[in-house]
């Protein structure tokens, strides 16, 4: 079983198109995480990493499933690795790409200012290569999530409590197969930064897609599916992943 994890902007249907190319081959779902302060999952005034790897850890025993592949982009990798460290017997490999934990460069210094679709809009060209991925219908949804003041200051406060939980001790002490993939055109976590994740990782291996930004499974599906295909037949051989494919909000 393959459980990806979104960025903190990030939907489970926008990795729709890898699950599609790989749902014959392997058993995958892409769980979205709780990042809405409505849903009562995290503290409102101070959310951190823990209850997001509590949330995962819960998905996991609610669904009987153990020995998971974590695939997570962003502060989905942050999540997914400091679960693998956590959890080590119930994680089988490790797919990061662009992931926080080491260095991620802010929007906006922290702060959303003037939310408009404007902001929205030169924002998503911060993060991605190419901004033809998103649809008007996302974009306007993110306008309207964060003209909520209370949500805009719930994920600043999330992205504060990231950016303080360096995994810098934490990842040589993960001895399991691990995937990198990085996007060539990262400007918020660059491709260095997926370099010093290979030096700092035992066991790791490091993928660049070109014309990619911060989003690979978005921004590049074809390429990141093939890629994560290449390393997940490296594993099949021992615990037999198994086909079928969907998604999880």
């Amino acid at each position: 079983m393959v459980l990806c994890l979104p960025g903190m902007f990030g939907r489970p249907e926008q990795w729709r198109p890898v699950l599609t190319r790989l749902a014959a081959e392997f058993s995958m779902i892409c769980l979205g995480l709780p990042l809405d302060y409505r849903q009562g999952w995290l503290n409102p005034e101070a959310p951190d990493l823990e209850g997001l790897i509590a949330y995962v850890e819960k998905f996991l025993a609610v669904y009987g499933l153990d020995r998971v592949v974590l695939c997570g982009n962003s502060l989905g990798g942050q999540v997914a690795v400091t679960f693998a460290g956590r959890y080590p017997e119930r994680v089988q490999a490790l797919i990061l790409t662009g992931s926080a934990g080491l260095f991620e460069r802010s929007l906006a210094n922290g702060k959303f200012i003037r939310v408009d679709r404007q902001f929205v809009d030169q924002q998503a060209q911060f993060i991605l290569y190419n901004t033809a991925v998103l649809d008007d219908a996302y974009l306007d949804e993110v306008v309207a999530l964060l003209t909520d003041r209370r949500q805009r200051l719930f994920l600043v406060r999330l992205a504060k409590a990231s950016s303080r939980f360096d995994l810098r001790a934490h990842l040589p002490g993960l001895h399991l197969p691990i995937l990198l993939v990085w996007g060539r055109q990262d400007r918020i976590t660059p491709p260095e930064v997926g370099v010093e994740f290979q030096t700092l990782l035992p066991q790791a291996t490091l993928a660049v897609l070109e014309a990619c930004g911060h989003s690979p499974p978005l921004e590049q599906p074809a390429a990141f599916s093939l890629v994560m295909q290449d390393f997940l037949h490296s594993l099949a051989g021992r615990d037999g992943l198994q086909p079928g494919a969907k998604a999880s909000p």
